[in-house]
C-alpha cells in the first residue's frame, strides 16, 4: 500500500528575502495533500494567502490550521480564522492547533473549548480536527479519572498527532490506539524536493491508502500525485549537500547499514547491484524495519516553543536580525532592535548562534556576537536627546499654543514640575515643551531652569488639581521605575469609583485599566482585585471573560462580592478607610493583603519575590492618598519589588497605612490625558509582552473637580 504523504507548511517556508516563493507544481508532483498555517493569535500568516490561492491552483487537496495562543481571547482567534479563509474553506479540515506554552490568560482546556464552539458555530457543518502531540495533550488536557465527561467532548474532533523517530504515534486519550487521522512523523523533511526554500519541511502520513483518502475527504478525480516518489536520491553523505550517487525506484528492496547521528538520514546498500549510500528516512517508507532509535526514551512533542534557560541577554547592535535557524542561510523571521531584552533557548555546537525568545512570544536565532548577558556590566546610559529637559521655577507657569503672550493659554505647569522640549529654544526665549499626559505646548525660558539632554531620574508633574505625578528611577536594590499619584483630597472634590458588576451574582466581564478610565470617563485609574476565571461555557460576555472577584467588592452603593479581604472602603461622601468602613459602604474594592499599619509594616508580612505591583496607602490624617505601581519582569528596565521594599516606599511618599493590590501583569496606572485619551503612565507586562495591558475583572477609579 502506497503511503498517502502531505506536507504543512507556514512563511517559514519561505524566505522573505528573495523573490521566488514555494513552487506548487514541485510540491504537487510529490504530494497527496497540504495544510497552511492560516494563523496565530490575533494575526494571519504573512504568506497564508498566497499559500492558499496557489497551492489550489496546483491541484492540491488543502486544509487549514491555527496555531491557538493563549495570550489571545478565543473567540477572537476563531472569527479570524474564518474571517481569513473567506468562502474557501478547503477540501481537509479545519484543524485546531494545541501545543503552545505561552501560559497566557486564556491558557488550559477550558479555553479550547471556548475556541472550539465559537468555530463550530461560524463554519457549520465543516469538519474541524485537533492537532497535538502525546505528551502536550497528556498533561494539559481533562484528566481522564477525575475529568472523563470533560476529555469525551473532545473526542468529537479527528486527530492529527505528532510523534517524531517512531514506527508508530502515541496516541493519548479520549482517541483509541488507530484512531487517528494525520501523523506527522517528521519535521525534517527534505525541503527542496518539496519545493519550499527552508531545507526542512513537516511532512505527514494519512491514515489509510488514496482510496479510503479520496472517501474520507470527498474528493475526486485521477491520482493525486501521479509522480509520487518515483526516485530517491541516494547521496555519498547524511544531507542533500552531498553528491547523488544513483537512485532508488519505487519498490526497491535494501538493507540498512547505519542511521546518522540526528537518526534523519539511513547508508543503505541495494543488494541486486551493490548501490550504496545514504537516503532521507522520510522517503524510505517502503521497508517495513524501523531505523534503531539513539534516544530510547524520546519527547515526542514537535516543540516549536523550545523550554527557555531563563539567562537573559540585550541586543548590542543597532538592528539584529531574528533567523529560522543558527546560520545566514536561513530565512530571516524578524528583527530585533538596540538594548533589546531576549531569553536564551540553546546554543548552536560551534558557540556562534543563539536561539532566543522575545518578550512577544517571537523564537528565532541570532548571532550571538551581537548579544550579551544581563548581567554583564551594566550597558552605557541612554543616549541624550536632541533638546533638553527643564525645571518650572515660577508658582504658575502658563502654556500657550504658541510661542508668545499673543497666544492662547492651553494649560499650565506649576513650581518643580519637570518637562521636556521638543524642539530648540527660539531666539525670542521661548521653547515648545511636553507633559507626559499629552499636554504640548508654548512656555516662556524665563521661568524654566535648563538641566541639560538627559532625561533626568526623577520627574515630577502635576496632572489635575490636587494630583502630582512621580516617577523615580532606582538601581538599588536593583534596577526599578516607580510610578507614583499623590493626591492631596482637599486640594479638589475628588471622587471615586470602582468597576460595577457585569451581570447577577457579582458576575465580572473584565477590561483593560484604559477601557475601564474611557468608558466610565474617570480622570485617574489603577487596577484592583485578583479574581479567578469561571468555567467555560457557564456566562457570555460581550467583551472579555466572564470572572469573579476575590474579596469584597462594591460599586455606587451596589455590594457584589461580600468575601472578607484586605479591603478599601469608600462612603458616600467619598471618605476613604482601609480594613474597616466608615458608615455606609458606597464603593469597595480589595486587594492582596495589608502591608502597612498604623505606620508600620505588618508584622507577619512575607518579603516575596521582586514582581510589578500596584498599591494604596493613605496619610494619617486621611487627607493625602497615594497610588503607586512599581514595573517589573522587564530586565534592563525595571525588575520589581518585594513587599518589604513596597512599604518602605509607600512610607517615603508619607502614608500612615497601605494596601497591596493585584500586581504582576495586572499593574496598571492610566490617566486621562490633555486630549481626553487614556494616558498609560507605566509599562505594563501581560504575558512577558511589554507594554501590553492585561484585561483584569475591576478597578479604581477617580474623578476630581
Amino acid at each position: 500500500m502506497r503511503p498517502v504523504i502531505g506536507p504543512d507548511i507556514s512563511f517559514y517556508q519561505d524566505e522573505p528575502s528573495t523573490p521566488e516563493g514555494v513552487n506548487f507544481t514541485t510540491m504537487r508532483s510529490v504530494s497527496d495533500f497540504l495544510i497552511v498555517r492560516a494563523g496565530q493569535n490575533l494575526w494571519v500568516d504573512s504568506r497564508f494567502s498566497y499559500h492558499y490561492s496557489e497551492s489550489k491552483k496546483a491541484g492540491l487537496p488543502r486544509g487549514s490550521y491555527w496555531f491557538f495562543d493563549s495570550r489571545a481571547d478565543p473567540k477572537k482567534q476563531a472569527e479570524l480564522w474564518v474571517q481569513t479563509l473567506g468562502n474557501d474553506l478547503g477540501e481537509l479540515p479545519l484543524w485546531a492547533d494545541f501545543e503552545e506554552k505561552y501560559g497566557g490568560t486564556y491558557k488550559g482546556w477550558q479555553n479550547w473549548y471556548v475556541f472550539l464552539e465559537r468555530l463550530r458555530t461560524l463554519v457549520g457543518q465543516k469538519e474541524i480536527g485537533i492537532y497535538t502531540a502525546y505528551y502536550y495533550w497528556r498533561d494539559n488536557a481533562p484528566n481522564p479519572t477525575s475529568q472523563a465527561a470533560s476529555l469525551e467532548y473532545f473526542h468529537r474532533y479527528p486527530l492529527w498527532i505528532a510523534h517524531y523517530n517512531a514506527q508508530k504515534p502515541l496516541v493519548p486519550k479520549p482517541w483509541g490506539e488507530n484512531e487517528w487521522i494525520l501523523w506527522q512523523y517528521t519535521e525534517k523533511g527534505d525541503g527542496k524536493l518539496y519545493g519550499v526554500e527552508s531545507k526542512q519541511i513537516d511532512l505527514n502520513y494519512f491514515n489509510g491508502d488514496e482510496e479510503a483518502f479520496k472517501a474520507r475527504f470527498k474528493i475526486s478525480g485521477p491520482p493525486i500525485s501521479t509522480q509520487f516518489r518515483v526516485d530517491l536520491s541516494v547521496r555519498e553523505g547524511p544531507a542533500v549537500t552531498f553528491n547523488s550517487v544513483g537512485v532508488l525506484k519505487q519498490d526497491d528492496i535494501f538493507t540498512r547499514l547505519a542511521a546518522s547521528q540526528d537518526g534523519n538520514w539511513t547508508q543503505i546498500k541495494r543488494e541486486q547491484d551493490e548501490l550504496s549510500g545514504w537516503v532521507n528516512n522520510a522517503y524510505s517508507v517502503a521497508i517495513p524495519a524501523p531505523i534503531p532509535d539513539p534516544d530510547p526514551d524520546p519527547d515526542p512533542d514537535p516543540d516549536p516553543d523550545p523550554e527557555p534557560t531563563g539567562r537573559m541577554y540585550r541586543v548590542t547592535a543597532t538592528s539584529l536580525r531574528v533567523r529560522s535557524g543558527p546560520g545566514t542561510n536561513f530565512g530571516i523571521i524578524g528583527g530585533l532592535s538596540l538594548n533589546e531584552i531576549v531569553e536564551e533557548i540553546s546554543i548552536n555546537p560551534d558557540n556562534t548562534w543563539m536561539q532566543i525568545r522575545t518578550q512577544d512570544g517571537l523564537t528565532g536565532w541570532c548571532s550571538r556576537e551581537y548579544l550579551v548577558a544581563v548581567d554583564a556590566p551594566p550597558p552605557p546610559p541612554p543616549p541624550a536627546s536632541d533638546y533638553a529637559w527643564y525645571r518650572v521655577t515660577a508658582s504658575s507657569l502658563l502654556v500657550r499654543e504658541g510661542p508668545g503672550t499673543t497666544f492662547s493659554v492651553i494649560g499650565n505647569l506649576v513650581r518643580d514640575d519637570i518637562i521636556a522640549a521638543i524642539g530648540p529654544e527660539t531666539s525670542s526665549g521661548w521653547v515648545q515643551i511636553t507633559r507626559l499626559d499629552g499636554l504640548t505646548g508654548w512656555s516662556s525660558l524665563s521661568y524654566l531652569t535648563n538641566l541639560g539632554l538627559t532625561q533626568p531620574k526623577s520627574i515630577r508633574q502635576r496632572f489635575f488639581l490636587g494630583a502630582t505625578y512621580f516617577r523615580r528611577e532606582y538601581t538599588t536594590p536593583r534596577t526599578m521605575v516607580a510610578h507614583v499619584l499623590a493626591l492631596d483630597l482637599q486640594a479638589a472634590k475628588f471622587s471615586f469609583f470602582v468597576t460595577p458588576e457585569s451581570q447577577s451574582g457579582g458576575i465580572s466581564c473584565t477590561r483593560t485599566t484604559s477601557r475601564f478610565l474611557s468608558e466610565f470617563s474617570q480622570y485617574i485609574a489603577i487596577n484592583g482585585d485578583g479574581f479567578s476565571y469561571l468555567p467555560a461555557g457557564s456566562v457570555t460576555c460581550a467583551a472579555g471573560d466572564p470572572v469573579k472577584v476575590n474579596g469584597y467588592a462594591a460599586s455606587n452603593g451596589k455590594i457584589y462580592n461580600t468575601k472578607a479581604a484586605a479591603s478599601m472602603f469608600i462612603n458616600a461622601n467619598n471618605e476613604v478607610t482601609l480594613e474597616k468602613p466608615k458608615g455606609s459602604v458606597y464603593n469597595a474594592i480589595s486587594g492582596d493583603r495589608i502591608i502597612l499599619r498604623a505606620g508600620k509594616r505588618v508584622s507577619d508580612l512575607a518579603i516575596g519575590v521582586p514582581d510589578p505591583r500596584t498599591a494604596v496607602g493613605l496619610t494619617q490624617n486621611g487627607r493625602g492618598m497615594i497610588l503607586m505601581v512599581i514595573d517589573g519582569r522587564q530586565p534592563g528596565y525595571s525588575e520589581g519589588i518585594n513587599l518589604h521594599e513596597l512599604v518602605d516606599m509607600l512610607v517615603a511618599f508619607g502614608a500612615y497605612s497601605g494596601i497591596n493590590m493585584d500586581g504582576g501583569g495586572s499593574s496598571s496606572m492610566v490617566v486621562k490625558g490633555f486630549d481626553n485619551q487614556p494616558r498609560i503612565l507605566n509599562s505594563p507586562v501581560d504575558s512577558n509582552v511589554r507594554g501590553k495591558e492585561r484585561s483584569v475583572a475591576n478597578h479604581l477609579g477617580i474623578v476630581i473637580k
